[in-house]
This record gives C-alpha cells, structure tokens and sequence, in this order.
C-alpha cells in the first residue's frame, strides 16, 4: 500500500459547526472550513436519527474535504457509550448504506474485533477504514508501538493514527522514529503526542513523515490541539520551519505558546 502524498489537515464537524454554516455560509466557521483538506465526522456528537445523512450535509459545506467518519468511545474521549460499543456494527451499516458516504471510517485498536465485518460492510462503497489508538496517560514504548504495528499489518488496516499524552519536550521522539520506519506501509498515517509538550508534534509528525493531522474548529477538543486556521498558516511556510525551535517561535506569534 502506497502512502498518499497529499498532507490531510482534519477539523472536527460537530453539530454547533454545521449548524452555523447551514444557517450562514457567512458564519467565521466558513474559514475554518476552509482552512481543511479533510473533515472529521463525529457521529458521536449527533443524534442517530441524523447519522445517515450526515455525510451528505457535511459534503455540502466542505465538498473540497475528504470525509473520515466515526463512532468515538467515552474511553477514547468520544461521546459513545463503551457498554455499547457491539452494537456499532449496525449504526456502520446505516451510515454506510446512504446515498453519500465518508471516504474513510475510523474504528479503535481496542475493537479490531469487529475490523473484519465493517471492511467487509465498506468495500463495496470503496470506503477505507483507519485504525486508532489513543493514549491520554503516556506516549506507548517501543515494544507498544511494535504490537501496535503487528497488529494492524495483519488485519491489513488502510491506515494508521495515534494520538498518546506527551509528558516530556521529548516524548514524541518515539512517534517520530516510529513514523519515519513505517510511514510507508499506510495511505493515511498520524502519530502525534497531546498535551502542552506535544503540541508542537501535531505538525512536526508532518515533516517526519506523517500526512495527516487534526486541528480544531471552532473549540478544542483534545488536549494541547491547535485551531485549523494556525496548523494551516504553518503547514503554508513549512519551507523557512528548519526545527521545532522555529514552528514554536512560529506558533507563538499567535498565541499558541
């Protein structure tokens, strides 16, 4: 599998966002919007009676963006209940049986159970699956990350995302070593650290390798995440950001440090 050579930054649509932009194509929201290449759909954040619609919304407002589309668990910082996190399958397949579709579902490390009958669900629409695991204590060791590698190359995921808690000014060391080895076995590859001495890596993942990252809208929704409008003014002068001494000189210009 090739890796894409486009750099997706991802915002987060949740309802007050397409809300805004459904009701004023003038709201400030617009820019954010724009600032994307790729939209998060966070079905968790609305209504299921919503759910299979969403896409064609969302496409309405951002046609230019690729769609990833999810289900986020409580215990990966989303709004689903985990008790219920079996009956997921048959939310996918109403999702995936409308009329527009995201070009990519993301679905947690932890429930790779289930990776199997939903890549069956979404081939038939050509849509992809990204597997992901969040880590909101400490960035995973080596041996973690090898497991992690292993396990995703045997279910033969299309793509790779990790987001894990930085603890330290080099904690995301790892993810970056990580990433330059393995960038090449996914089409979308993220590795990020969170918190305030990862929030740089949010956009140095991409000079090491990586081709997507994710950015707020509108709200921070995890933390140490940086608003779409400054991860895009920085992704636009990537060619005079020689180190991370000068995207976090760069990045306080507008009050992210």
């Amino acid at each position: 599998m090739q890796k894409s050579n486009v750099t997706y930054l991802a915002g987060l649509i949740g309802p007050d966002v397409l809300t805004a932009i459904e009701n004023d194509s003038l709201n400030p929201v617009f820019m954010d919007l724009q600032a994307c290449s790729a939209i998060e759909i966070r079905y968790d954040f609305f209504e299921p009676s919503e759910w299979q619609n969403l896409s064609e919304r969302v496409r309405k407002i951002a046609p230019h963006a690729l769609q990833i589309g999810t289900i986020r668990l409580q215990q990966d910082g989303g709004k689903f209940s985990d008790n219920k996190a079996i009956e997921r399958l048959a939310l996918w397949k109403n999702i995936l049986d409308a009329n527009e579709v995201p070009e990519w579902l993301d679905i947690e490390r932890n429930f790779l159970a289930q990776f199997a009958e939903l890549k069956k669900m979404a081939a038939p629409r050509g849509v992809k699956l990204l597997v992901s695991e969040h880590n909101f204590v400490r960035i995973p060791n080596e041996m973690e990350l090898k497991d992690y590698l292993n396990d995703l190359k045997r279910i033969k995921a299309d793509g790779l995302k990790i987001a894990a808690m930085s603890n330290s000014e080099s904690d995301c060391d790892r993810l970056y070593k990580f990433t330059k080895k393995n960038r090449k076995n996914f089409e979308l590859f993220a590795a990020f650290g969170m918190g305030k001495t990862g929030k740089t890596s949010r956009l140095w993942s991409i000079k090491e390798g990586a081709n997507l990252t994710y950015g707020a809208i509108n709200s921070v929704e995890a933390p140490g995440q940086i608003d779409v409008i400054t991860m895009r003014k920085a992704l636009n002068n990537f060619e005079i950001l020689y180190s991370q001494n000068d995207l976090m000189a760069f990045l306080s210009k507008f009050g992210q440090f």
